[in-house]
């Protein structure tokens, strides 16, 4: 089997910040669309999809849960709607996801452990944690070959990282 054909990576969620042209008024959130004070912030759940709004200070809004831009979009005008506001002006930033993986091989992590100066054992965890700076990310690897990858914003970044150490873990034996 080509070894590419096991790889199997997923995007199971990111962050994206709205910027309104105006920003949200924290008593609006609550008011209007059922959100809860939470110290300096007002967090908001929508169902369908499901995500968590948070209502920053600055009235700025933190959208979590979803992993499309353009799905965050419209859920994001959605709420301001509901507000009464309007989507003039509103600006995003993508921030951080969260990528799951499957190398489709079990992982010995004590050899992997030992082989690579970028990886190091996680007793707490259970799995090995890859600082894989080439590709500006971290890997979380478990025994069973499945893991996460977290500090990357690209789908596209974060795939070639998990190719990038399925085959330099394959090259030193390490995939089982």
């Amino acid at each position: 089997m080509d070894e590419d054909a096991r790889i199997r990576v997923n995007v199971e969620t990111q962050t994206f910040r709205f910027i309104p042209g105006k920003p949200i008024s924290h008593d609006d959130a609550v008011r209007l669309a059922k959100g809860i004070k939470s110290g300096p912030w007002v967090v908001i759940s929508h169902k369908e999809p499901r995500a968590t709004f948070v209502v920053e200070e600055s009235g700025s809004v933190l959208v979590h849960g979803i992993a499309r831009l353009e799905v965050a979009r419209l859920v994001m005008q959605e709420l301001l709607l509901s507000l009464g506001m309007s989507e003039e002006g509103l600006h995003s930033e993508v921030g951080d996801m969260l990528v799951s993986f499957s190398f489709g091989r079990a992982v010995l992590l004590d050899l992997a452990a030992a082989r690579f100066a970028d990886v190091e054992k996680d007793q707490r965890v259970g799995c090995i944690r890859i600082d894989a700076n080439r590709h500006n990310c971290n890997l979380l690897v478990f025994n069973n070959g499945h893991g996460v990858v977290t500090g990357q914003s690209s789908k596209r970044v974060a795939e070639m990282a998990v190719r990038h150490w399925a085959a330099q873990l394959d090259e030193e034996g390490a995939l089982a």
